[in-house]
């Protein structure tokens, strides 16, 4: 979904119900989210998700009446999606590579939503394997590490939130120094950083990271 189809979801699930939903914004929603929408005589929208049908009248106000917005919940709720929707961006961050995972939420099967890996930091990858094997693997290496990954996040995937995911604690822990160079000099990169997962990245097959990143989004 896009963001703002995105905020409707938020509103129709939030608490309290909304009472200020405009018609043309909950229109907007079902044809992004449902498999079939139809526009019915008088004013109708017929809603089809995974064999359920609902049936919403547009109020003469414009504003979605409480009653649909309670139907509309019941809808949602009977067809729960944990994927989510759209695509999920992860940083998989170890002292050795960084890693970037494109999921897409909407794929239908369990293939589908395990994006191939692609590496997108073979550069900043290089610059810290070097730095590790002349012995000058201390802070101001991380910092130019850090700089290559950000470099390579803005290039390649401009403009997108992600999660960032690590393991370790404390110094040991090379995503949070990342995260912490981001709002240092980085500030637009860090701006779209939604949040910091723990993950033990050294198990971790591209499911668990998807997962993992899934719960960190709030999806």
């Amino acid at each position: 979904m896009s963001s703002h189809t995105e905020k409707t979801y938020a509103k129709l699930t939030g608490t309290p119900a909304p009472r200020d939903l405009e018609w043309s914004e909950f229109v907007t929603f079902w044809e992004a989210r449902a498999e079939e929408t139809e526009q019915e005589s008088g004013d109708r929208l017929a809603v089809t998700m995974n064999g359920h049908r609902e049936v919403f009248r547009r109020p003469h106000d414009g504003r979605v009446s409480i009653e649909d917005v309670e139907r509309a919940r019941h809808l949602l709720a009977a067809t729960p999606d944990r994927k989510g929707h759209g695509a999920l961006l992860a940083i998989a961050v170890t002292a050795d590579e960084a890693r970037i995972f494109d999921f897409d939420l909407d794929a239908q099967s369990v293939t589908d939503t395990r994006t191939t890996l692609t590496d997108h930091t073979r550069e900043g990858h290089h610059l810290r394997t070097v730095e590790r094997h002349t012995g000058h693997d201390d802070e101001s290496d991380l910092i130019h590490y850090f700089d290559a990954i950000a470099d390579t996040l803005r290039a390649t995937v401009r403009g997108r939130e992600f999660i960032v995911i690590g393991h370790g604690t404390g110094k040991a822990n090379v995503a949070e120094g990342f995260v912490e160079r981001l709002r240092a000099a980085h500030h637009e990169e860090a701006a779209l950083l939604r949040n910091v997962v723990d993950l033990d990245l050294s198990a971790a097959t591209d499911a668990d990271i998807e997962d993992a990143a899934l719960a960190a989004s709030g999806s």
